[in-house]
């Protein structure tokens, strides 16, 4: 009847119409009969009177319609959310669960009454993770939830209402996704060379079969490809669950490659970048190849795993492998001299506090500079490097030769040429400012590469198998037929960095520290006169015993602090970290100083551990049985417990990696 109510209307406003316009004829023909006028009025007056009676009819069932469509929302209204597939629940003031749909009851409380209880013992979220208009992320029952809520207050009362979207299906589909993402691997044989030098072709065939059965262990019941790049080079691209599995090991493929030898000599090592969660595969290459160098620069023996948010490390405990050829360390000495001649001036320094190393090393390039004919200084803070005894005999044999970052800034110009000696990172170069405005920069340093690098550079000598950086500017020296003999001073200038890092030729020492030595003993190198440079005061002395005598231990580890300020204060922690090695049992030891508004850390091993592993934990860094930390966020009370927790922890995972093996 609805649906005929509206036609009815519009046939007897038709009437109406229709009636109306032949009335108006006949009155304006006036040759209508009065019988049709009487018809036509007639017409007029049925079409009129319907049209009233169905209108007043069709607003009577529009309003019933209207009335009954109010009862059946309001029923709707009322039992609908009981029945909704959404869950949602409502909240108090009081965090407390005011009501619950039939869904919250199934999906999320799993079937368990919980009126009147706190949403946040329900829910494995703290109180303060949802607020008005925020949202979070659970997995409960086996389920993922989006989480949002919104908060109305009514008469003076505040109420909350959670509701829940079930997003398990898209989280695995993302799960999927992320772990089926390609990530590539670059593999280098680090010491392939040696381990083949001089070997038997059975020999050969036996490692390179060992290390084929390797990898196919390696990669068995994963989705990979592999392939040889070259002899000691190969290409792996797999998934990223493979590779997150690859993490959580701690690659035990480095562990497994050191078992490989050939003969009596020294263990196969290798190194391997990982790229991962870039965008492409080609991106993916890059960050492998990324992460290749900074293995590699970092000695080797390592995993490096390069991502969008940085770089990882894996392994590294080996003390490495000393590379005989010097047929980089020679193209890197004739790239200097010739970037040298193309310049107008050379500007050399190293990191500040400056140690022997650092400023006996930039003597040797100066002499480098001097004989290249091309004006040449060395910039070095005077008043806080650690060399005093050194630079105080530059003054008086090389007068003029030193000067401040900002004295150098000052008359610095874009023909320039800025030499950096005994540091890779740019966070404690003596000054970055400089650094910064130089279109050429060369690098000479001996450190494990960290992350924070200077990547700026036209020449590059890095070696971390190297006992120092003035081994390696010595290695330069040797190279070229120089005009002039090399002054004694320069000589000893040099070995006194040597002797500094090898700790008097014990540690970090190769065949190539003793033929460095030797070279500048012939050249007129004093070792008296080098000891000189090493002589600290009576009250450093006091202070060294003093903290040898207060240290402890913790296990392997050897740990003092000095609470107070003291005088030259990096020295006497460096020297007492080495003698702290010479107490039966210790194979690492820890000094902790303030220093101004830092707490600071000299980190020192037998090589037996890698130290630099353990500072890198704490944000700091250095080489792998000299490192050092600085922090300005934490007290030495506070510092000491995170390097304990290090420790702990390195040597849980050390013990965990023995019983796996």
């Amino acid at each position: 009847m609805q649906r005929k109510v509206p036609a009815r209307f519009l046939a007897a406003v038709t009437l109406l119409i229709l009636s109306g316009a032949l009335a108006q004829i006949a009155a304006a023909a006036g040759n209508f009969s009065s019988a049709a006028k009487r018809w036509i009025l007639a017409a007029f007056v049925i079409g009129a009177l319907w049209s009233v009676a169905e209108y007043l009819l069709l607003r009577r069932n529009q309003l019933r319609y209207a009335s009954r469509m109010n009862r059946a929302l309001g029923t709707m209204l009322e039992t609908a959310p009981e029945h909704m597939r959404v869950p949602m629940v409502i909240l108090n003031q009081a965090q407390e669960i005011m009501w619950y749909n039939e869904s919250f009851l199934e999906q999320v409380a799993g079937d368990e009454d919980t009126y009147g209880r706190r949403i946040y013992e329900v829910l494995p979220l703290r109180p303060d993770t949802l607020k008005d208009g925020s949202s979070a992320e659970i997995d409960l029952l086996g389920k993922h939830f989006h989480i949002t809520r919104d908060d109305y207050r009514m008469n003076g009362q505040r109420t909350a209402l959670l509701c829940f979207q079930d997003t398990t299906n898209y989280v695995e589909l993302k799960r999927h996704y992320m772990d089926s993402r390609p990530c590539v691997l670059l593999l280098v044989i680090d010491n392939f060379a040696d381990l083949m030098s001089g070997a038997r072709q059975s020999e050969r065939a036996m490692v390179l079969a060992a290390l084929e059965l390797l990898f196919d262990r390696f990669l068995d019941g994963t989705d990979s490809v592999f392939c040889h790049l070259d002899e000691d080079r190969f290409l792996v691209v797999t998934e990223s669950r493979h590779c997150l599995e690859m993490e959580r090991a701690h690659f035990p493929l480095l562990d497994e490659a050191r078992r490989i030898t050939v003969g009596e000599k020294t263990a196969l090592t290798l190194s391997i970048g990982v790229g991962r969660s870039g965008e492409t595969l080609a991106q993916n290459e890059r960050f492998a190849q990324q992460s290749l160098d900074m293995a590699l620069g970092r000695g080797g023996d390592q995993a490096a795993v390069k991502t969008k948010e940085g770089f990882s490390f894996y392994g590294g405990v080996s003390k490495g492998i000393e590379h005989r050829s010097m047929a980089k360390n020679r193209a890197a000495a004739r790239d200097l001299q010739k970037l040298m001649r193309r310049c107008s001036h050379v500007y050399i320094m190293g990191h500040r506090a400056s140690d022997l190393d650092a400023v006996g090393a930039a003597v040797g390039v100066a002499f480098i500079a001097e004989e290249t004919e091309i004006p040449y200084n060395i910039v070095v803070r005077q008043d806080t490097t650690l060399a005093k005894a050194l630079t105080d005999r530059i003054a008086r044999e090389m007068p003029g030769c030193m000067i401040t970052p900002e004295e150098a800034r000052a008359q610095f110009s874009e023909e320039d040429l800025v030499v950096i000696v005994d540091t890779f990172s740019k966070d404690i170069v003596e000054d970055a400012e400089l650094y910064n405005m130089a279109k050429h920069v060369v690098v000479i340093d001996h450190h494990r590469q960290m992350v924070n690098y200077l990547d700026n550079t036209t020449v590059k000598l890095h070696d971390p198998h190297a006992s120092s950086a003035a081994e390696l500017v010595t290695g330069m020296i040797q190279y070229f037929e120089w005009r002039d003999q090399m002054p004694q001073f320069t000589a000893e200038a040099l070995l006194s960095g040597i002797m500094l890092d090898t700790k008097n030729f014990v540690m970090q020492t190769g065949v190539h520290t003793f033929e460095a030595a030797a070279y500048l003993r012939e050249r007129g190198a004093d070792p008296i006169s080098v000891k000189t440079l090493f002589a600290a005061s009576m009250d450093a002395y006091r202070q060294r015993s003093m903290l040898v005598a207060s240290a402890e231990l913790h296990g392997r580890f050897a740990i003092t602090a000095a609470e107070d300020p003291m005088d030259n204060i990096q020295i006497v922690a460096a020297q007492t970290a080495d003698d702290l090695l010479g107490i039966e049992g210790v194979d690492a030891s820890f000094v902790l100083y303030p220093r101004g508004n830092q707490a600071c850390i000299s980190a020192r091993s037998l090589g037996k551990m890698n130290v630099q592993v353990i500072m890198e934990a704490l944000g700091g860094g250095g080489h792998q049985i000299m490192a050092a930390t600085q922090r300005t966020d934490c007290t030495l009370t506070e510092l000491r417990a995170m390097l304990i927790a290090v420790l702990d922890e390195h040597e849980m995972q050390k013990a965990a990696e023995q019983e796996s093996n």
